[in-house]
């Protein structure tokens, strides 16, 4: 590409030592700069997994010398364990409720809950997981979001591509825009996101429904609309209209409709995977709109960021005989922790705590 530019050819046709660096360069061109381990991927298989691929070790870590793409050729299972620090904030603000409400569980959490809503559609949702940019907050403030399908959908649309259909969503939500379907069976698939694509299992739905493609197939095909794979969507695209064809849609319909999907694919985001996410979300937000002063200490033990002010609870300054290790809720208010403080290291706080058990100072 850069010897397109008439002054880099005029010096690699004019230099010895320009041609030996350029003819060097394109040969390392494109090979791989160094190895690198994926951060969550764990490859889990019946066998020793030295039976399958080759070992390496990174450091202490044993590794699959193949990349991830060739482990899953070879029909080797890979998962992704995120590590979420959101959990942790979780269970020990859920710890904190149990104090006083020893029966609290989140996995009881109703999913209709008004006042936790009411938070959330009024954009006050800093600190809640995944619902905290500024950007997020103003999309929640105008959708006013009222059931959990609300939270999956938004989750899936705030990101680059479907955010260009955030505020067709909202209009449609709100009975500011019409919803249409070019086809009846749309309305099945399509109905709890007001005609918008926004989960890559509508697509594989919409392949099944209107061409009759298999399960497998559908979902070969959405991996291959994912990665942009236009081979294999030129093929695809005269099967999908020869499917609805046999369904009484017309080609024009059906190509309109692929074209759509063709264009949303790239970005589509997994439904169980924004389920999944909308869970701990909606969850945290029922912590913040219920009790804010656990799920603040909560989240200031764990180090996330976050502005006492935005839950309206006051936060006290250390003291040496009411702070813990972590920030405590007590009485409404936040006790600022130990941990918190510069140079006071986990060995001195607990001499301070073990001391305090003889009395206060």
């Amino acid at each position: 590409e850069a010897l397109k530019i008439k002054e880099l050819t005029a010096l690699y046709d004019g230099s010895e030592e320009v041609r030996r660096l350029l003819d060097l360069s394109k040969s390392v061109e494109g090979m791989p700069r160094h190895a690198s381990t994926h951060a969550a991927g764990i490859v889990i298989t019946e066998e020793p997994v030295s039976h399958y691929v080759p070992l390496a070790l990174n450091g202490d870590t044993p590794v699959t010398q193949y990349d991830m793409d060739t482990v899953a050729k070879l029909g080797l299972i890979k998962f992704d364990f995120l590590g979420l620090r959101y959990l942790t904030v979780m269970e020990k603000a859920q710890r904190t409720v149990r104090e006083e409400n020893p029966d609290f569980t989140l996995t009881a959490v109703p999913f209709d809950d008004k006042q936790t809503y009411r938070m959330i559609s009024l954009g006050k949702t800093e600190g809640v997981f995944q619902l905290e940019s500024p950007g997020m907050r103003r999309v929640l403030a105008d959708m006013k979001p009222s059931a959990f399908d609300d939270i999956i959908a938004v989750i899936a649309l705030y990101r680059p591509g479907p955010m260009d259909s955030i505020n067709t969503f909202i209009a449609r939500k709100h009975g500011e825009e019409q919803v249409t379907y070019p086809v009846d069976a749309l309305s099945e698939i399509l109905g709890s996101t007001y005609g918008c694509i926004v989960y890559q299992e509508q697509v594989m739905q919409i392949f099944r429904t209107l061409a009759g493609y298999s399960f497998a197939r559908a979902d070969l095909v959405r991996r291959a609309m994912a990665k942009k794979k236009e081979d294999v969507m030129a093929a695809e695209r005269t099967d999908f209209i020869a499917g609805c064809a046999a369904n009484g849609i017309s080609e024009k319909v059906a190509t309109d409709i692929f074209d759509e999907m063709l264009s949303f694919a790239s970005y589509a985001f997994n439904k169980s995977h924004a389920t999944a996410y909308a869970m701990i979300s909606f969850r945290t937000a029922y912590l913040k709109a219920h009790y804010p002063a656990a799920y603040l200490a909560a989240l200031m033990s764990c180090g996330v960021p976050c502005d006492p002010a935005a839950f309206d609870v006051r936060v006290l300054p250390p003291d040496v005989n009411e702070s813990g290790y972590d920030f405590v809720a007590k009485g409404g208010a936040v006790r600022y922790g130990f941990q918190a403080i510069k140079n006071v290291g986990k060995l001195f706080v607990d001499a301070i705590l073990k001391e305090r058990e003889q009395g206060l100072f």
